[in-house]
């Protein structure tokens, strides 16, 4: 971890949060995204980046568009620049460079700028009797 490049990260990283859509109010965030960007730490740190990248730049059966962590990683890395996840993740795997302790890097920043956001529980559909 590069503590420097966190740290100068972290501005970055909240915009990346209204900018990637992680945030629609601009003030609240789904606390769900704080235990996702946590997992994705946790799959770079384990295994290897491009696994941790496809797993992620694909919704799959998760509560909240864990495809939207990608884009504000690739946001953060690359100084406010926008890519869809599939584009991140064809990035990640042409890059000749090592990019792992970026990206770990950048989601430290991440995890830390949640904090600008108050958390909120997921929205319920209250419509017609649903929960």
């Amino acid at each position: 971890m590069n503590k420097n490049r966190v740290n100068n990260w972290i501005l970055l990283a909240k915009e990346a949060i209204v900018k990637c859509g992680i945030s629609e109010d601009g003030k609240t965030v789904n606390k769900t995204f704080r235990g996702q960007i946590s997992s994705f730490g946790a799959a770079v740190v384990m295994g290897s980046l491009q696994s941790a990248v496809a797993f992620f730049a694909d919704k799959g059966g998760a509560s909240v568009q864990r495809d939207k962590l990608i884009e504000a990683l690739y946001f953060i890395i690359n100084n406010g620049e926008k890519k869809s996840a599939a584009e991140v993740f064809s990035w990640v795997c042409e890059s000749k460079e090592d990019l792992k302790e970026q990206f770990e890097d950048a989601s430290i920043a991440l995890k830390l700028a949640l904090n600008f956001f108050e958390l909120t529980e997921e929205k319920e559909n209250t419509q017609n009797g649903e929960v």
